[in-house]
């Protein structure tokens, strides 16, 4: 098997149920990110902009939050409600927002685009029940210590009152490691694919319990085909009332949601069948093409360094003509002779921005 069918059947059931959040889909042909603060803040306006900037496709924005410690920020409660409503307002994307008991839910309802059930949440048989009951899309996170079948279980009482609007939520489970928040169980995407057709998201911010390895466990799940990412974001995390530690900076969310669609790019190519949708694609096409040009431009500096140290020829035919031999069997679609005008533009161009005095390829 050749790397591209691999990738594809790695990351992606072509029977995945399709389930929306407002306007953006979960389980077809991108993987959206999710993003905000852990729960709604006085503030919250602001962070919902910062993150929409940064490229999230929907917005965290619980106004009720189950602590560990009762005297911990509990969420700004019917309060915030009207910041959701000014936020989905202003940057037009969708909000997920947690329940803790029933009559939450109604409360919820037209504020809120989908409901989040966390993790403490994932055995409270009525509240699943009236989630189910309640026709909104539901992200049933697994709890701390849940087998598959259990987390399974719990989203058939989702299901079976009517509601197939549900996503499964991997957020990382309890072990005896202590260094991370939790351990992110990665292989729940590949078990889960042949279990059930439910879309996978992924919670890389409540497994690492560290900002610093939020990135690194979102690329994995990414990798590992899941079909979106929920990820703690808050323009200024040490001043975030709820999980601090794990929330990352929208400078760092942005090369996340790069990441996530460049990846579904090359394993999950789209069929476009518009203008708007071609372009779209070609979009991120362009923008990846571009960031890998730039790292590509450094990459000739430091050959060009090594070069001048050792006196050798700025140019090796012999290595460009294999350069070209090579990409030509990756684009069939292009051609020889026009993968060769673009690669000698590029080798150009490249040495063309270089700093160093002498060029050297």
């Amino acid at each position: 098997m050749t790397i591209e069918p691999l990738l594809l059947s790695a990351t992606r059931r072509h029977d995945t149920h399709q389930v929306s959040i407002g306007a953006v889909a979960v389980g077809g042909d991108t993987v959206p990110v999710i993003a905000g603060p852990c729960a709604v803040e006085p503030g919250y306006v602001d962070h919902a902009v910062a993150v929409h900037r940064a490229g999230a496709s929907a917005l965290r924005g619980s106004v009720f939050k189950p602590r560990t410690r009762p005297g911990s920020f509990q969420g700004l409660g019917a309060a915030g409600l009207a910041l959701l409503d000014e936020a989905r307002r202003i940057t037009g994307l969708p909000v997920i927002a947690e329940p803790l008991a029933g009559d939450d839910i109604e409360l919820l309802r037209g504020h809120a685009d989908a409901l989040l059930i966390g993790a403490r949440s994932m055995h409270n048989t009525p509240l699943l029940r009236a989630a189910g009951q309640s026709g909104m899309t539901v992200i049933l996170k697994r709890g701390m210590s849940a087998t598959y079948d259990e987390w399974l279980a719990a989203a058939d009482y989702v299901t079976a009152e009517g509601n197939r609007q549900v996503i499964l939520c991997e957020r990382g489970i309890r072990t005896f490691e202590t260094a991370t928040r939790n351990t992110l169980d990665v292989s729940a995407i590949a078990v889960l694919r042949d279990m059930t057709d439910l879309p996978i998201a992924v919670d890389p911010s409540h497994a690492a319990g560290n900002s610093k390895w939020v990135p690194s466990l979102a690329l994995a799940a990414l990798a590992a085909g899941a079909d979106a990412l929920l990820v703690e974001c808050h323009p200024s995390p040490a001043e975030s009332l709820c999980d601090a530690a794990q929330a990352i900076t929208p400078a760092m969310l942005g090369p996340i949601v790069h990441a996530s669609r460049a990846l579904c790019t090359m394993t999950r190519p789209a069929v476009a069948d518009t203008v708007a949708g071609c372009r779209a694609v070609i979009d991120t096409i362009d923008e990846t093409v571009f960031r890998m040009l730039e790292y590509r431009a450094a990459m000739v500096e430091a050959v060009q360094r090594c070069k001048l140290a050792a006196a050798m020829p700025e140019r090796d035919q012999a290595r460009e003509r294999e350069i070209v031999e090579r990409l030509s069997r990756h684009a069939p679609r292009l051609g020889e002779h026009r993968v060769d005008r673009l690669v000698h533009a590029i080798i150009d161009e490249c040495l063309d921005a270089v700093q160093v005095p002498q060029a050297v390829a």
